[in-house]
């Protein structure tokens, strides 16, 4: 298993990951035993369907989201864990944003003879690195001409972006929960006047965004890229309302949780990572997955 880090990831943890790949055995991991450690025992675990120490590595709060957008909460899981396997983790990359580690990739589910998509998101609590979200999104064999997770073409028709560009259906707890979603509500006015120079600042340099119709990911130059071709095509995209949002937030990181309903086509689940720059919060990570049945 390789993971591909970015830079400003803590030398202790790519130790770890020395070890992993064959490196010498006598180098140590940190002493709580980091992200990475937790996500190789989770994998260990889930091999071996083993509820007991899964049930200790999940989140109270942790969902897994399957390729059909169907949402479970960790108590239908743990029982199922055998027909959920999956192949060896492929095309890793990983996420350092402090007390948030996001860990993303692809595998193949023999049992449903097919590839997705994957993101886990682990968090650090006062117990230790937690698994909070899994997700998937399926994995197309061939990247569609046209891509889909932007918002609804309005064709000439009224436009109204009351929800999400104004209001939420989700009462933040703290301060910083209210500054990450009013942050996001900013970005939404910005796709939905194409002003990609007002889009790109809430964005790291090494955005990623998963899309639901399972192509290759995105970054921040093919968004930028497309919201320029809208602009000069003069093609308004209405943004999706949101129909449930949860944002944590942990140190300078958080993540957002949230169901979107496009003015045309199905439900999406979406999972972000937002990370904290210069007293600003930027968007790292988007994933989506069409919900293919209502809940």
């Amino acid at each position: 298993m390789t993971y591909f880090l970015r830079s400003r990831l803590p030398l202790v943890i790519l130790l770890g990951l020395l070890i992993n790949n064959g490196f010498s055995a006598s180098i140590k991991a940190a002493p709580d035993g980091g992200a990475l450690a937790a996500d190789k025992a989770y994998s260990a675990a889930f091999a071996k369907a083993d509820q007991a120490t899964l049930s200790k590595i999940l989140d109270p709060e942790f969902t897994w989201t399957d390729r059909t957008g169907k949402t479970h909460p960790k108590a239908e899981i743990l029982p199922v864990l055998a027909s959920l396997a999956a192949d060896p983790d492929a095309e890793i990359q990983t996420m350092d944003a402090g007390q948030v580690v996001l860990i993303h990739g692809s595998h193949r589910i023999p049992s449903q003879n097919v590839s997705v998509r994957f993101v886990r998101v682990w968090v650090k609590r006062q117990q230790g690195w937690q698994l909070l979200v899994y997700q998937e999104t399926i994995k197309a064999e061939k990247t569609p001409e046209k891509r889909s997770g932007f918002g609804s073409p309005s064709d000439g028709g009224p436009i109204s972006c009351e929800n999400p560009c104004n209001t939420v259906p989700y009462k933040p707890e703290a301060p910083a929960e209210k500054e990450v979603v009013r942050m996001w509500q900013d970005v939404e006015k910005t796709v939905l006047a194409n002003d990609v120079e007002a889009w790109a600042p809430n964005f790291t340099e090494d955005f990623l965004f998963v899309t639901p119709d399972g192509g290759v990911p995105l970054n921040k130059a093919d968004r930028v890229t497309m919201i320029t071709n809208l602009r000069k095509n003069k093609t308004t995209l209405i943004p999706a309302e949101v129909v449930s949002m949860k944002v944590w937030v942990l140190g300078d990181a958080a993540v957002m949780r949230s169901e979107h309903k496009p003015k045309h086509g199905r439900l999406l689940h979406v999972t972000r990572l937002l990370e904290k720059h210069n007293g600003h919060w930027q968007i790292a990570f988007g994933q989506q997955t069409a919900v293919e049945e209502a809940h």
